[in-house]
């Protein structure tokens, strides 16, 4: 990792993680912060419960947050009026960098179809999927989807089983810079 990298890594805090930050909070139930006051309640409605070693958000909006993008990932149903717990350590949060910024990689799970984007210092980065904008990230987020639930996209193709071919087709999508119609007509 490069020294100007480094740099951009710094530790956080109850006093600094919701400035510009990128963060994934992992599902939580309720019984977590029960009997517990919040340390604080943001204008929006989110309140927030310390701990030494990171945070429970409780809240009904994900994703922006202010200057931070801040992803919930659960399966936990929402229990009251669609707030959702998640909690995070303070070792989970990234700089979130500047929107013109290469920031952000991309990952599939093929089994439930669902994408991801990902900050490109998670410690589960492969080194393969392109680190792109925010904005890059979302539109190739859009592709994706697109070819993982629909298959009209795929009927002027030869191919022997749909679901590798999806495959095959977000892989690229994933690991180059190749533009999607170009893909298409390479794949003719």
């Amino acid at each position: 990792m490069e020294e100007q990298e480094k740099k951009k890594i710094k530790k956080f805090t109850k006093h600094n993680f919701f400035d510009r930050t990128y963060c994934v909070f992992q599902g939580a139930p309720l019984w977590k912060i029960s009997r517990r006051k919040p340390h604080y309640r943001s204008e929006s409605g989110s309140s927030y419960y310390y701990t030494t070693k990171g945070v429970y958000r409780l809240s009904n909006h994900w994703g922006r947050a202010a200057s931070c993008q801040w992803r919930l990932l659960s399966d936990l149903p929402a229990e009251i009026d669609d707030l959702r717990l998640g909690y995070a350590d303070w070792e989970d949060f990234r700089i979130n960098m500047d929107e013109a910024a290469d920031a952000y990689y991309i990952s599939v799970d093929f089994e439930t179809k669902s994408v991801q984007y990902n900050h490109k210092h998670d410690p589960d980065y492969d080194q393969v999927a392109v680190v792109r904008t925010a904005d890059d990230t979302r539109k190739r987020i859009k592709q994706i989807k697109n070819i993982l639930e629909d298959y009209k996209w795929a009927k002027y193709f030869e191919y022997e089983d749909l679901e590798e071919f999806r495959k095959e087709v977000v892989m690229q999508l994933i690991n180059t810079d190749i533009d999607l119609n170009e893909l298409k007509r390479s794949l003719m």
